[in-house]
Order: C-alpha cells, then structure tokens, then sequence
C-alpha cells in the first residue's frame, strides 16, 4: 500500500531523529480543508518552545497573530486557485507567531499545495525563525519613514520661509494681503494660515492715544 504524505514525513522523522529534533527549520503538514495541522517536527519546540504534541490536531489560527493568518489566508486562496489551474509551485511568505513565553515571533514559512489518492489535499511546508532579520527591517522602515517625515516637514517650512522673505502685496487701505492665487486675506488670518504663529490683539501707545484719549 502506497504510504500517505504523513507516513513519509513521519518516516524521515525515525530515520533523521538526531537531525529532526535539531534542526533550526520545522517541517509541517496541513490538512488544506481544515486547516489543522496533521504532522510537525519536534524541532518545533526550539523555534516557540511548544512541543510538537501541543500542536498537532490543532488549528494553525492557533499559532499566528490576527494580521498574519489573515495574511496567509489570502495567500493560500491565491495559491488552491493556482492549483486548480495547474500551477504547482512553492509560495513563500513571512508571518508573525504567538510563541509560548506569551510573546511573538518572525518566521519565513515556504509551502506548496500537494494531494494524495482519496484523503484531502494537504500542505506541506517548512518554516524558519527570522525574528532577527525581520526586527532589523522593521527599525530600518521606521527610520525612513521618520526621515521622510522629517523631509517632508522641512519642505513645508521651507516653502513658509519663501513666503515670509519675499515681498508681499498689502493693501495700502484695509491691509489686507494677497496670496498667489488673487484672494485678499486680513493680515492675521493670513499669517495663521503661511505660518506657525498666531495672533494677539492689543493696542499700541498711539492709537490708545487717539482712540482712548481720556485714559
């Protein structure tokens, strides 16, 4: 009798059991339907630290954050799709874990579609953690994108700076300025709007004189 994709995977398993139990990789089989995991490797447990009986007959959900099994959900729609078209191939993806200490980590899982006759399609895949590499990344992409933040900020000062330098067409009678597009603003409207100051009302020494003259 022709031994299921499980027996070959748990056969290598007896035959390597040194290499199995320390590997830095885990080798895993996936019920495609259910999706509840049917076979792992121990060398699980030196990824997570869950042994491979705490996750047999459970379902993958169980292992990753929300974002990432919604993440590899959409991937394994697109991959049964090509897999009916006959497209074959391994799919890799990169997906955040619940590890057991209460935290997460970063694993790289390479996977592929395969079948055997009457039992339902299965997945086959390894997964490696790459939590270092991907917390290197992820400072990197926050670096840039605090540099273009910064960029971005120098150029609407920049831009506020040009406007404050050159010369500004203000009404000889009501004050008010014009911008570059032809409106009439009042002065403090006009400064609130080109810079970061603001305005405070007051009356000077002259005009107290003349407005106030009894006080």
């Amino acid at each position: 009798m022709a031994q299921s994709i499980k027996e070959k995977l748990k056969k290598l398993e007896n035959q390597n059991r040194i290499l199995t139990d320390n590997l830095m990789e885990a080798v895993w089989l996936v019920n495609a339907g259910n999706l509840i995991c049917e076979y792992i490797t121990p060398s699980i447990y030196r990824i997570n630290g869950y042994t491979a009986e705490e996750i047999i007959n459970k379902p993958v959900s169980d292992g990753l954050v929300p974002e990432s099994f919604k993440k590899a959900m959409v991937l394994l729609e697109i991959s049964l799709d090509d897999y009916e078209h006959g497209n074959k191939g391994i799919r890799t993806v990169e997906v955040e874990m619940k590890h057991k200490n209460g935290g997460t980590y970063w694993a790289e899982i390479r996977a592929a579609l395969m079948e055997e006759a009457g039992s339902p399609l299965k997945i086959v895949g390894v997964m490696r953690d790459i939590t270092a590499r991907k917390i290197t990344e992820l400072k990197l992409e926050e670096k840039n994108r605090k540099l273009i933040e910064a960029l971005a900020e120098k150029e609407r000062l920049t831009k506020k700076i040009k406007v404050l330098e050159g010369l500004l067409p203000i009404c000889s009678g009501c004050k008010r300025i014009r911008d570059d597009n032809g409106k009439w603003w009042p002065l403090d409207y006009y400064i609130r709007e080109h810079t970061e100051a603001d305005i405070t009302h007051t009356i000077c020494q002259d005009c107290r004189n003349v407005i106030y003259p009894d006080y």
